[in-house]
């Protein structure tokens, strides 16, 4: 049997519920308390959007993959990572792993790596699935898993029912699905804090990406215009960004594909 594998980006799932149904209410001027009867709905909703989610694609094997929130490799290479962002609500945290079970009771497996985010804890599993000659479907909300996608691997955006293929980022972007990583290394991560080279946005990027192909391209041509007198100068932070965006795809799993079978 061929694998069709659901790779679920745990906390974009659970969060993006948690502020669903706990910030519902766009005139509130401050987050209400949360109680033990908000969290035990926004569990039990985010187990029924997986189930949901389970029938929808109907795969052969599935994961949950968590956030350990702790410091990972990206934080030592650039100490501002994420640094724009707000705490993550302690409440939410202390019910992970009641999150966990809940997956477990419809027979998913959740697990996290220490020292590394969920992403490319997701971008190995889903490496690894497809090198197996398997289908991948990654269940988030965050556009840096667009650099994955590839003729075994689409993401799909749970909420907003879309799947986020090549011909997607063809049309929302204006660029061929392996020139996305170096679009975020000129356009920046602004979820993650990540700048990219000032000055360049999203239009500028496209075109430099259509000129040249690459970042590399870029970098090494002759510097014979403003933009590209602009990206030069700024050339440390284009690769550091590139590091930073660049999804690992060799992260020592620790488990076997056949654990995740449904």
């Amino acid at each position: 049997m061929s694998i069709r594998f659901l790779v679920i980006d745990g906390f974009n799932l659970i969060r993006r519920i948690y502020e669903a149904r706990i910030h519902k209410d766009k005139h509130q001027s401050e987050p209400r308390d949360v109680s033990a009867q908000d969290m035990f709905q926004v569990i039990e909703a985010t187990k029924t959007s997986l189930a949901r989610a389970l029938k929808a694609h109907q795969p052969t094997h599935a994961a949950v993959v968590m956030e350990h929130h702790d410091k990972t490799w990206r934080h030592l290479l650039y100490p501002e990572y994420k640094a724009n962002r707000s705490e993550t609500p302690p409440m939410l945290l202390s019910k992970l792993p009641e999150f966990a079970a809940a997956f477990t009771d419809i027979g998913v497996q959740s697990f996290g790596i220490d020292s590394y985010e969920a992403d490319d804890v997701v971008a190995t599993l889903a490496s690894v699935v497809a090198a197996n000659n398997g289908e991948v479907v990654i269940l988030s909300t965050d556009k840096s898993y667009l650099q994955l996608v590839n003729d075994k691997v689409i993401v799909y955006d749970h909420f907003a029912n879309k799947r986020c293929d090549r011909a997607y980022i063809k049309e929302k972007y204006g660029i061929d699905q392996q020139q996305y990583v170096d679009y975020l290394a000129l356009v920046g991560a602004n979820s993650n804090n990540i700048k990219g080279v000032q000055g360049v946005g999203p239009k500028s990027a496209v075109i430099l990406l259509s000129e040249h192909g690459s970042l590399d391209r870029i970098l090494s041509a002759q510097p014979d215009s403003a933009m590209l007198r602009k990206v030069n100068a700024s050339s440390p932070d284009a690769l550091r960004s590139k590091q930073l965006v660049t999804l690992k795809i060799d992260v020592e799993l620790g488990q076997n594909l056949k654990s995740f079978r449904l």
